[in-house]
């Protein structure tokens, strides 16, 4: 496998939750293991169906997917998550009774050596959470509950992270420092494949863009071209007619 192959592949997959009732149509998706990819779209569209097909928790019954030059159609989403595929769910992401440590415990319990060391390394990367391990989830807040979502997925060294709408309800100064978080995961190796609603913010930070309608793809290209596209914007963006993003040097990756 080339560093330019695909890290996960869809190839023309097509399904939903009922068997005959397709919410997916013939969905072709690459994701390479250096970018940010974030799929955006109305509600209803299909993006967390196709997140849930991804990390196996819906059949993948047509169609095909692989993931390092491996078919893994038919892999279960532990089978998944250990071979390398971090997944965090929009909710019920986080034990709420538990620690932050014992969290990370959870997150690691497949881990064979270097439980321990793991805990402290992903603690490092969220300042938010080192100082505080013993506090119980229930006492977060919801940008700090969504960084311990992504602690716990990090906590098995995946290659991929999948993430399910990371900054829904969040303020946006917490989104900013949630985005920015997950920026730092993508340069430290991790590909990150995310589904969004607040659109503008995600694309500022992704290297390529996907529009669903309808549970099909409509439009793809990279992150400064979709901000810049009138079409993207009208249609998703919420701009009016005429009116453009601005992209400043340095805020894309």
């Amino acid at each position: 496998m080339s560093e330019r192959d695909p890290l996960f592949r869809v190839e023309g997959f097509s399904g939903g939750y009922v068997d005959g009732i397709d919410i997916i149509h013939d969905i072709e998706l690459d994701l390479y293991r250096d970018e940010i990819l974030t799929i955006i779209g109305p509600n209803g569209a299909g993006k967390s169906t196709l997140l849930k097909a991804i990390v196996g928790a819906l059949p993948f019954e047509r169609g095909r997917r692989s993931f390092q030059g491996e078919d893994v159609s038919g892999w279960s989403t532990p089978r998944m998550i250990e071979a390398g595929i971090g997944y965090v769910p929009q909710v019920d992401n986080v034990f709420t009774s538990l620690s932050i440590r014992e969290n990370l415990e959870m997150g690691g319990y497949m881990r064979r050596s270097g439980l321990q060391e793991r805990i402290d390394e992903v603690l490092a990367m969220f300042p938010d959470l080192e100082h505080r391990p013993g506090e119980r989830a229930s006492r977060l807040s919801g940008g700090q509950r969504q960084m311990l979502a992504m602690a716990r997925a990090l906590m098995l060294d995946p290659v991929m992270l999948c993430l399910d709408e990371p900054t829904a309800a969040l303020a946006p100064a917490t989104r900013g420092e949630l985005f920015a978080r997950i920026y730092r995961i993508h340069m430290a190796g991790v590909g990150i494949l995310m589904v969004e609603q607040n659109a503008t913010e995600a694309l500022v930070w992704s290297d390529r863009g996907v529009v669903m309608v309808d549970g099909e793809k409509a439009l793809e290209g990279s992150g400064t071209e979709m901000l810049t596209s009138p079409e993207v914007g009208r249609a998703f963006l919420g701009q009016a007619e005429g009116e453009g993003f601005a992209i400043e040097e340095g805020m894309t990756s």
